[in-house]
């Protein structure tokens, strides 16, 4: 009985020494945080102003959010954290690529990748026009969030290359709008921008132009019946008035040209691919440009802008220059008169040693027909499509 005592009391004294052990315990030593799988949002996913999720195991509620960059380090806030990711809302000011700090208890950890936020201009409830304008017109474009300042940059394909028709704009809060200026032509890509760097793509809208309408390195000849596509006439024929169209092939060498209206430019690029095999087959050619070709190299400056994309029209399309000749002669890009090459071979049997050219020695009577390539020395005048 008395071993026993002695036992438990021994016990409970080691007890007490234990207890007392454990209140003298250092805290524990706070760990940076543990992250895994984490997942950064493809940068379509992510807008300044808007909530973005990074997924990811081992977010916590109590975590700090940085985002940094060249030009510092910015707090964000963490709206949500659950099992599988953290939401957090990217600033509406920023821009460009991050990296992303998580501090918690005063120690970080950074995250593999880079968050990624476009140079965007948040707008909602954008509406744009439908209907087609002409230039000096005013378009509204109804939407919240654009701001004073804000302008518009118009760009088309068929504009000289990195060419930005740029225009003031005026904002409110319930849209924006601006005026079309007079440079502008056919369907243009309309964007909105805000300083240096950020720019919101809105859609399209039409220009239209009529015939006689100088605009794109010369004069507008033809439109379909919308009014924004078409054909414009360089303002001076190319070449001399004795030029041969190129070499005169048997059928089989044909580029494969058509006489359609919107064939002229695939056939000048068809035609220009087949010089090369041409040349080195006739010596005669080593050294002489073709019809097409002069129209192809055919450089254009007006303005200050540079167009290079210049073809020789097909049958169809000189035919609709023939009839335009009145309009062009009074915008001074007449055509003296001549025969002019098309880039229409010629059909059948014909298409390989000849081509089709118009008559514009007569004022009012259409005449085409196909004639000798190498045979036949007239006119060239070069046009470009929009």
């Amino acid at each position: 009985m008395k071993k026993l005592t002695i036992c438990l009391i021994a016990i409970f004294i080691t007890g007490i020494f234990s207890s007392c052990d454990k209140d003298n315990d250092p805290a524990p030593t706070p760990i940076a945080p543990i992250l895994k799988n984490v997942l950064f949002p493809n940068a379509n996913d992510v807008m300044p102003g808007r909530p973005a999720t990074i997924r990811g195991k081992g977010f916590d509620p109590s975590d700090k959010v940085f985002i940094e960059d060249d030009k510092g380090i910015t707090p964000v806030e963490l709206i949500s954290v659950n099992d599988e990711n953290m939401v957090i809302m990217i600033p509406k000011e920023a821009g460009g690529t991050y990296i992303v700090t998580i501090e918690r208890a005063g120690k970080q950890t950074t995250l593999d990748g880079e968050l990624v936020v476009p140079f965007v201009i948040v707008l909602e409830d954008v509406v744009m026009p439908t209907t087609p304008f002409l230039a000096g017109a005013t378009v509204n474009i109804d939407g919240k969030g654009f701001e004073a300042g804000d302008k518009i940059q118009l760009t088309a394909s068929f504009y000289p290359e990195g060419k930005v028709i740029e225009v003031a704009a005026n904002a409110n809060a319930t849209g924006l709008s601006f005026t079309v200026p007079a440079t502008a032509y056919g369907i243009n890509n309309l964007i909105v921008t805000r300083g240096p760097e950020r720019k919101t793509i809105l859609g399209t809208i039409g220009i239209q132009v009529n015939p006689g309408d100088e605009v794109g390195g010369g004069v507008v000849y033809y439109t379909d019946n919308s009014k924004l596509h078409g054909y414009i006439a360089n303002k001076t024929n190319t070449g001399s008035p004795t030029e041969p169209y190129g070499p005169a092939v048997a059928q089989s060498l044909a580029a494969g040209t058509s006489k359609d209206l919107g064939a002229g430019k695939t056939n000048t690029s068809k035609l220009v691919a087949k010089m090369v095999g041409w040349r080195g087959s006739f010596s005669t050619w080593a050294n002489r440009k073709a019809a097409f070709e002069l129209c192809d190299e055919l450089s254009v400056t007006v303005n200050g802008d540079t167009y290079t994309d210049w073809f020789l029209p097909s049958q169809q399309e000189l035919v609709e220059l023939f009839k335009a000749h009145p309009v062009l002669a009074a915008h001074g890009a007449s055509l003296p008169p001549n025969n002019y090459w098309t880039s229409s071979e010629g059909d059948g049997d014909a298409a390989g040693w000849s081509a089709w050219y118009v008559n514009f020695y007569e004022s009012v009577n259409l005449v085409s027909w196909n004639v000798d390539k190498e045979g036949w020395l007239i006119g060239v005048r070069a046009v470009r499509s929009f």
